[in-house]
């Protein structure tokens, strides 16, 4: 009686005997659905041309092709298929040549006994059965270990922020356009200078809308590689680029259902930007090396310190996608332009950083945060964090007066004088300037030389594009008209530097 098993194996017979594969297929046909072929070559061309086989059994001794050549090639095509040897006696050579290249299954010696061989053949089965089932609870373990280091980034990237503060006026208007927007699905384009805290008011549009369930995922576009861009936006499947062994899903897919914040989308290259707009007209993104689209629901919140219209109109970004991201614009003022933020801001840091770092309380006095709130704080909300993160180290426990903060000095006149580098030792000119330090290089010294630059600032007020202008103005002059040496000193990339006087309309002395 036969071994009963689940589901009949289909089991490939080969033999150039006829009478012996008659025989084999009326011993067996009632427990394995049987397909017998006269020789190797018929079994290759029959493998590759019907999958499905779960056994393949073979003679030893066949013309034009042994047995042994049979499975070592079936080994090599078909390598889930386990394989079973018919052998007699005098077959030792050749065994060894199936062992070792053919990786036999089983062999089994003629005249074969049938209740041996059909136990044989049901267990090779039930043994490819545990393989695939391995392979595919592997396969599986695998999927769940990548789905869960993209939460794990997903999470590290929704780590708990701080909370947006609200006390001057000009960032109580940001609020009601925050709370105007949230309720829509409008793409949202913040806009202001680097620091201001885009992040936190994309973060807080997302609290207050109907996505605040799904997740709020921020990528920085600045700080990815322009090659990877692509793949780490849009995810790619296995196999996809060189280095590609899994298939991995990009921020869109982590963002599904929630909102995905782009910071200086307009460091995107026009390839990339050409995607991001099929991609927000469609509802469609299409992972590298995938043949088929992923539908996504989320939103877009973009941000930039750049004029992105004007780049739109100098052809480095695309207009049709800047009108697709601006449907609801906010502007960020910057932090001196609403000196009540600063203790809001500041103490809540200060607070949180000691907790961080586990040390007590330092203890701002009154006159110091008047000083913190007539810095011009160039470098806007992450230069205060990062100045209450010092002020922790430096003072923990202890009080923290206006000496301690080490700021520029500010003249009682009223009019600001901003120094980058060390204070001056010759007193402030009457008229309004703001100094940079000497290119690098250059001589120091305690009085004003050429090398100085001074900015006016006419009682009528001015624009930061046109004191960006006089500044670099001032810079290339003093430069020689070298831009890379200009650039050096002022802490930017070249390319960054000619984006800048090509936006301001300069070319150089």
């Amino acid at each position: 009686m036969g071994v009963v098993t689940a589901s009949r194996p289909r089991v490939l017979y080969v033999d150039d005997e006829d009478d012996v594969r008659e025989v084999f297929a009326a011993v067996f046909e009632g427990d394995f659905d049987v397909v017998t072929v006269q020789n190797g070559p018929d079994a290759l061309q029959l493998m590759a041309r019907e999958p499905g086989f779960d056994v393949l059994v073979s003679d030893m001794r066949m013309e034009p092709m042994k047995g042994s050549e049979l499975l070592a090639r079936a080994y090599d095509q078909f390598r889930d298929v386990p394989r079973i040897l018919l052998t007699g006696f005098s077959d030792h050579g050749d065994l060894a040549d199936a062992v070792n290249l053919g990786h036999v299954w089983a062999y089994v010696q003629k005249p074969w006994d049938a209740e041996q061989l059909r136990l044989t053949i049901t267990r090779a089965y039930e043994s490819r059965n545990l393989e695939l089932e391995n392979k595919r609870l592997v396969e599986e373990l695998r999927a769940a270990n990548r789905g869960l280091r993209d939460d794990v980034e997903a999470v590290q990237r929704t780590a708990v922020r701080p909370k947006l503060q609200v006390s001057s006026p000009a960032m109580a208007k940001v609020l009601e356009q925050v709370i105007a927007v949230a309720g829509t699905e409008a793409n949202v384009l913040l806009y202001g200078d680097t620091g201001v805290g885009k992040e936190l008011v994309a973060a807080a549009i997302h609290e207050r809308s109907q996505r605040k369930r799904g997740r709020f995922v921020a990528q920085n576009l600045a700080a990815l590689p322009p090659e990877l861009m692509t793949s780490e936006l849009f995810g790619h499947v296995k196999g996809a680029f060189t280095g590609a062994q899994a298939s991995r899903r990009g921020l869109f897919e982590l963002a599904d259902g929630g909102t995905l914040f782009l910071d200086e989308i307009g460091e995107a290259p026009m390839a990339l930007q050409a995607m991001l707009l099929r991609a927000l007209e469609s509802r469609e993104i299409w992972p590298v090396g995938s043949s088929d689209p992923r539908r996504v629901d989320l939103r877009i919140i973009a941000a930039t310190n750049r004029d992105l219209l004007s780049d739109a109109q100098a052809g480095s970004f695309r207009l049709d996608l800047y009108y697709r991201l601006a449907v609801a614009p906010i502007h960020i003022p910057p932090l001196r332009a609403r000196p009540e933020d600063v203790r809001g801001l500041g103490q809540p840091m200060l607070e949180a950083t000691a907790r961080r770092m586990n040390r007590p309380l330092p203890r701002v006095t009154d006159p110091a945060w008047r000083a913190l709130e007539q810095h011009a704080w160039p470098g806007n909300v992450r230069e205060l964090s990062n100045l209450m993160e010092r002020l922790v180290i430096y003072h923990a426990g202890h009080e923290v007066d206006v000496d301690d903060l080490g700021l520029p000095v500010v003249p009682e006149s009223g009019a600001s004088q901003v120094r980058l580098g060390p204070p001056a030792e010759v007193p402030p000119s009457p008229a309004s300037t703001a100094q940079l330090p000497a290119l690098s290089g250059d001589p120091p010294s305690s009085k004003r030389g050429p090398w100085d630059i001074v900015l006016k600032f006419p009682d009528a007020g001015t624009t930061f594009d046109e004191l960006e202008k006089e500044i670099l103005s001032q810079v290339l002059t003093r430069a020689d008209g070298n831009q890379s040496r200009a650039a050096r000193s002022l802490g930017l990339s070249e390319s960054t530097l000619r984006s800048r006087l090509k936006r301001l309309g300069l070319k150089g002395p």
